[in-house]
């Protein structure tokens, strides 16, 4: 019993690295982390909306998401599938919601 108090607490204080399925949050939180390396490929408005993903393999996903740009004045929605892999250091985008 202790064994399962012990990895709650430890997902509680990790967060989405805890998460068998990339959420919006964290599909979101990767795409903002591949924007601050420096691409100029991507939206700085962009927000996901909604997500839907697969299991591809162990620790990669596919993922339908719909977002928004809050920059887009008549307030499209565009839909995209992504690539999400679990890495050392939280989820990373592989592929997917890059600015045309």
């Amino acid at each position: 019993m202790w064994q399962v108090n012990l990895v709650a607490w430890a997902c509680t204080a990790i967060g989405p690295l805890c998460t068998s399925v990339p959420t919006v949050p964290v599909i979101q939180a990767a795409y903002e982390r591949e924007a601050t390396a420096g691409s100029k490929l991507h939206d700085q408005g962009l927000k996901v909306l909604t997500s839907k993903c697969h299991d591809n393999s162990s620790d990669r996903f596919l993922c339908e998401v719909t977002f928004v740009s809050v920059n887009d004045p008549k307030e499209r929605l565009y839909f995209d599938i992504v690539a999400v892999a679990r890495a050392d250091n939280g989820w990373q985008l592989t592929s997917g919601l890059c600015k045309r």
